[in-house]
């Protein structure tokens, strides 16, 4: 497994780090492998601006992540795409069914971002200005969130048999929310690159990996927030964005 040598190099709202295991094609007729892919880059994202259940677009750096994504992930042969219907999953995911054309997707509000109520439109600091630090609960509660992320997250291991490799292609909070709540709650592991700090909100299109045993139904994150396709590692810096 080869790695980046350490470097910091701090960007407007993202630095470059130190990274995991290499993205590839599972084999094991055993394993469902679920690679999560995070959308690309919005104009809102970049002003700090929350989202939420807004239907963003991509901006011009966000079209040229799908891209690049959709070209990482071009060599993996793929059973089913799953995706958040807002539009800026849905055009992320566009550019991967391009170099993938006949595999079947589905899309779902199951997979959107948390609903940020009043906040969403503000900018953050306006919103913990006006609302608080916990301004996120005035919309749905986490718990909320994670139960329907889990429905999703259990139609894809029953509708995938005899699967290997599917992609998930949602937002930054649901895979902070979710692959927390796989951690503490299903007893998933840990791949020994990864600690439990690592599992925060990862960058625009970012690919997280997780394998799951189809008999035990075990799993473990083999890999998190891998950004190898743009080029080296990123991440975002202010913690605080959805």
């Amino acid at each position: 497994m080869a790695r980046l040598k350490k470097s910091v190099i701090f960007f407007d709202f993202f630095h470059q780090t130190e990274m995991t295991v290499e993205i590839k094609e599972n084999i094991d007729n055993n394993v469902l492998r679920v690679f999560i892919v995070r959308h690309g880059q919005t104009d809102h994202n970049v002003k700090k601006i929350i989202q939420g259940h807004l239907d963003a677009h991509l901006n011009d750096t966000g079209r040229v992540q799908a891209k690049q994504v959709a070209n990482g992930l071009s060599k993996i042969t793929f059973d089913e795409f799953v995706s958040s219907d807002l539009v800026r999953c849905r055009h992320t995911l566009e550019a991967i069914q391009a170099v993938h054309p006949n595999v079947p997707v589905r899309y779902t509000v199951n997979l959107r971002e948390r609903n940020m109520g009043h906040a969403e439109g503000l900018p953050i600091q306006e919103a913990i200005l006006k609302y608080g630090e916990d301004f996120r609960n005035l919309g749905e509660h986490s718990t909320k969130l994670q139960a329907r992320i889990e429905v999703e997250w259990n139609r894809i291991l029953k509708e995938n048999p005899n699967g290997k490799n599917v992609i998930v292609c949602t937002h930054g909070g649901v895979i902070t929310s979710f692959t927390n709540f796989l951690y503490d709650k299903r007893n998933y592991k840990l791949h020994e690159n990864i600690t439990k700090h690592d599992l925060r909100v990862p960058f625009n299109t970012s690919v997280t990996v997780v394998d799951i045993d189809k008999e035990t139904k075990a799993g473990i994150i083999q890999t998190f927030g891998n950004t190898d396709h743009l080029g080296g590692q990123f991440e975002v810096q202010d913690q605080r964005l959805r």
